[in-house]
């Protein structure tokens, strides 16, 4: 009989044959065939009850067990259901440690079809007849599973494709996922399975992939199975430098050895979604198609083919795709950034419906690198930043499709209709990346895509008045998300920086959009209401500026004061004397009465007359998805590190901040905050824990580093292994008049911002406004410092830059 260290003893020979020569080891059936054997030991020469059948289902049925993965049985009864005979089977698994799903079903329960169970039905459909009755088994697969589907086909398919079309949605409907999920991304091995569940049910004998095309993702997956040792799918940035090392990958002109893994994964993976793709059509119908006769001798027919289906929005057939893909081959540079060719794409950029889908498909043949080289050579590239989610090739289609998409009621749609050409936009977004490719500084890509997209646009021979609109939009593509997280745009400093460097209308317009669509293609959780809503009041505060001009400004504004003074006293309690107001804001930045809104204002005042009897006043408030935490006082000494620490303490996010007295000497923090796993929502009453840890660690009750400490230690939040990032800091004294602006660039970690804002309050200087950003494992913190009252001395500068480079070096 089998023991557990005959069953370690054997995976752990499977795993050093596999290591040894992963290409050739078929693990998945190796040890398909061992669970066999095992389950066949234990009824030895036992007879099964009558009426029954075990069967494997699922990845166990279709004989491809990976080494974590779950062995799935089913227990048929045709008539009564025999607990002992589940037991016999169950009970030893367990004991040898096997993770067993299971299912009992009786012959009654495929009498009604029931939607609710498909991934039951799925699972059923691959089943394999281990042991029992043989003439029960060839029922139940034959006549009672498929009987019941066959009569009930039509609801039976269109719940696959719901359940394909739902988990297509989960990754963004995309194979490019730069960490992949090898089981359930598209182009990956539920595909597969999907593709066989519409086939049977359908009952077609053919349309299987051909021998060898899973090979490659087979072997991966085995591979992080065994080095994971757990039922783990992914393809993270750390599996894919040890993989590609493994099976052999060299670092080459066209990328790193992990990065050429990746690319032939995508390739793989693009076959499989293609044919899940063409079953789905054999459900639900094929879209239109177009077919062109042509053998395509003039390379600028292929183009216009696409234009032809672009324009019926319809697809090629593919017998027109496989003579393209042939004709593609041939070309011999002769399309490279053709004027003719450009024309045409241009052309079909004028009709936004549809777009992403032509130029998908004149990616996925080869033709828009034909006529684009320079898009080519992004094809499949990886930039390994944890941030971004897609290649960045599909990150620059996905920008474009951002912008097809984009509702007719969202503000930005107003500013998309206004622009002259906005095919030019379309184009940029292709482009905004090139610089990306293999032959240039992945740290620098902005200004070899600049470089760039000038002698592509002179090759195509774009108007020059046009080709400037795209040059600056390209070179000039993070400005607007840099000011929106790292610079305080309620100064009209800012604002007027900017505009005189957008110069016109059409060039913010242009610039607008597609900030917007590059970052909402970053991945799906970038552009949160938050950050949309940032990137809108820069636009419109920008736009009044070119439009309004600088003196006109500040007139309106001055009469703004008086009506805006006017307009919170009439949100406060009757009687209230205008002239408290004023006395309350004396003092205050004039953009927080110009961006704040009225009635927290008012709020703030009133939580201000609470300071005559108390010495600091906290409030937590909720706007939208962001709350603010307002403290108040007479005095600050690290009071900001002190608001972060606590906040940290609670898993918060902070996101921006922002300092400043009035001239009676009342001190206004104002720090907003996400609160990620909606611990406050809910749970109210951690608010109010909240509040009696922050009044106890400013109270001195209770010592913040010893709070924190406990989860400092914390195996949750020890830094994800993985790519590191080095501490850069960089001091600016002229963009702000007032405050000298340090930018820190560094590793993100639980507690980082209370550790930082320890350094800079510990030399003596205020934190006038915080910016907090976080791309992936990277943190992004700019900080508005004065000392008192002034800007940072360069000796200065140099102390707190190399004590902060000391509290952010990481522990060896």
């Amino acid at each position: 009989m089998t023991t557990r260290a005959d069953l370690k003893r054997f995976l752990d020979e499977l795993k050093i044959q596999f290591l040894e020569n992963p290409a050739t080891v078929p693990v998945e059936s190796i040890i398909s065939d061992k669970i066999d054997h095992v389950l066949q030991e234990f009824w030895a020469d036992r007879e099964p009850p009558r009426s029954y059948g075990l069967f494997a289902i699922g990845g166990y049925g279709r004989g491809a067990v990976h080494p974590q993965s779950d062995i799935d049985l089913l227990f048929f009864f045709k008539d009564g259901i025999d607990e002992e005979a589940i037991k016999r089977i169950l009970h030893p698994l367990w004991d040898l440690q096997f993770k067993v799903g299971h299912q009992t079903r009786h012959a009654d329960d495929f009498k009604e079809f029931d939607e609710t169970h498909m991934e039951s039905y799925t699972a059923f459909l691959d089943c394999r007849f281990l042991m029992g009755d043989p003439a029960v088994a060839q029922e139940f697969a034959y006549e009672i599973l498929r009987g019941m589907i066959r009569s009930n086909r039509d609801r039976f398919l269109r719940a696959l494709v719901e359940m394909k079309s739902h988990r297509y949605k989960e990754f963004g409907e995309t194979i490019f996922q730069l960490e992949p999920d090898l089981k359930d991304a598209p182009g990956g091995l539920r595909d597969v399975h999907w593709s066989g569940w519409v086939r049977k049910a359908l009952e077609f004998t053919s349309g299987c992939l051909p021998d060898g095309a899973l090979g490659l993702h087979l072997c991966i997956r085995n591979f992080l199975h065994f080095h994971s040792g757990r039922n783990f799918n992914v393809l993270s940035f750390e599996f894919q430098e040890q993989i590609a090392q493994k099976l052999g990958y060299k670092d080459s002109e066209r990328g790193e050895a992990a990065e050429n893994l990746m690319r032939d994964y995508f390739l793989k993976a693009g076959e499989v979604a293609r044919q899940a793709s063409l079953w789905e059509e054999a459900v639900i119908g094929s879209p239109s198609r177009v077919s062109i006769p042509s053998d395509f001798s003039d390379p600028f027919d292929m183009i216009k083919a696409f234009a032809e289906a672009h324009r019926k929005k319809a697809r090629l057939d593919s017998a027109t795709l496989a003579a393209i893909r042939q004709r593609v081959v041939s070309s011999d540079g002769l399309l490279a950034n053709h004027p003719k060719a450009g024309c045409l794409i241009l052309e079909m950029m004028k009709d936004r419906k549809g777009i992403y889908d032509a130029l998908l498909a004149m990616h996925d043949v080869g033709l828009l690198g034909k006529v684009f080289p320079d898009f080519e050579e992004i094809r499949c590239r990886v930039i390994r930043d944890f941030f971004h989610k897609y290649t960045v090739d599909e990150h620059s289609l996905i920008a474009i499709r951002n912008i097809e998409q984009l509702p007719v009621s969202h503000h930005f749609s107003a500013i998309l209709n206004e622009l002259e050409y906005p095919e030019l936009l379309l184009l940029s977004l292709l482009f905004h990346d090139i610089g990306k490719s293999h032959r240039h500084d992945e740290g620098n890509h902005v200004h070899p895509s600049t470089e760039g997209v000038r002698v592509i646009l002179d090759r195509l021979e774009i108007p020059p008045e046009q080709a400037e609109k795209v040059v600056f939009v390209v070179q000039n593509h993070l400005e607007m998300s840099k000011i929106i997280l790292r610079r305080d745009f309620s100064d009209v400093h800012v604002i007027q920086q900017f505009a005189d460097m957008v110069a016109t209308p059409d060039n913010l317009r242009m610039l607008c959009l597609l900030t917007y669509a590059d970052m909402k293609a970053v991945n799906n959780e970038v552009v949160t209401p938050w950050k949309e809503d940032l990137l809108w009041q820069l636009y419109v505060e920008t736009y009044n500026r070119l439009t309004l001009g600088l003196a006109d400004d500040q007139y309106t504004q001055q009469q703004e004061l008086e009506s805006d003074i006017q307009a919170i006293t009439n949100l406060l309690p009757k009687g209230t004397p205008s002239q408290q107001i004023r006395d309350f804001l004396d003092g205050f930045p004039r953009q927080y009465l110009r961006t704040t809104a009225k009635k927290q204002i008012a709020d703030h005042f009133l939580l201000s007359r609470k300071l005559a009897d108390r010495p600091m006043v906290m409030h937590i408030a909720k706007n939208g998805a962001v709350y603010d935490l307002l403290v108040m006082t007479a005095d600050r000494p690290g009071l900001f590190s002190k608001m972060t620490g606590v906040l940290s303490f609670f898993g918060m996010n902070i996101i921006r901040a922002q300092a400043f007295s009035n001239r009676h000497g009342t001190i206004f923090d104002l720090i907003s905050f996400e609160d990620p796993d909606s611990n406050f929502e809910k749970n109210p009453s951690e608010v109010d824990h909240f509040a009696q840890i922050f009044n106890d660690v400013i109270g001195g009750r209770v010592q913040l580093n010893a709070l924190l400490d406990r989860k400092f230690k914390s195996v949750v939040f020890k830094p994800k292994k993985g790519l590191s990032v080095p501490t850069t800091i960089h001091f600016d004294n002229d963009f702000s008049k007032r405050c000298t602006i340090m930018e820190i660039v560094t590793q993100d970690a639980f507690g980082l911002l209370y550790r930082m804002a320890s350094v800079i309050s510990g030399h003596g200087c205020n934190i006038e406004v915080a910016l907090i950003t976080t791309e992936g494992h990277r943190a992004i913190d700019v900080f508005y410092i004065t000392r008192e009252g002034k800007k940072l001395s360069q000796d200065e500068e140099s102390q707190v830059e190399a004590d902060l480079n000391r509290a952010l070096a990481p522990v060896v």
